[in-house]
């Protein structure tokens, strides 16, 4: 999988893309299967390096899930991408999302990590990167 590694800046700013804006429900280049699949944008995040984050969740897709009684999740979280990457995932907008669940812990999680250099963001294509998490998962089952 990739990602690109974390690094600690000095001045991070909450950022507000041209494109993206926090809320919105984007279709994207899906798996074979998932084709009610969305993605919702939860937080954007400019680094002094001029690196964009946006923090998305996808929702409608199936993951293996060895916590879950099912095996499976219909949803991820927290997913933190690159601007560029997820331009080239999406295909369209199709709303807002009023209520964004509560992302906190992930997102909290990730940040803590990133800040100290042990976490990246991803730089695939969505739907690649949804398929490596269902693999990895799947192998801990």
């Amino acid at each position: 999988m990739q990602k690109e590694k974390g690094r600690t800046p000095k001045n991070k700013q909450t950022m507000v893309s041209e494109k993206f804006k926090v809320r919105q429900v984007w279709k994207y280049a899906n798996r074979n299967g998932e084709d009610s699949s969305t993605l919702t944008i939860l937080k954007i995040e400019k680094y002094e390096k001029g690196d964009t984050i946006i923090h998305i969740r996808v929702d409608n897709v199936k993951i293996n899930s060895p916590q879950s009684a099912t095996g499976y999740t219909n949803f991820i979280g927290h997913l933190p991408y690159s601007e560029i990457a997820i331009s080239k995932s999406v295909t369209s907008l199709v709303g807002q999302n009023e209520n964004l669940p509560d992302f906190s812990e992930g997102y909290n999680q990730w940040k803590e990590a990133w800040d100290n250099g042990k976490a990246g963001y991803w730089t695939i294509e969505l739907k690649e990167a949804i398929d490596g998490i269902d693999k990895a998962l799947q192998s801990k089952k």
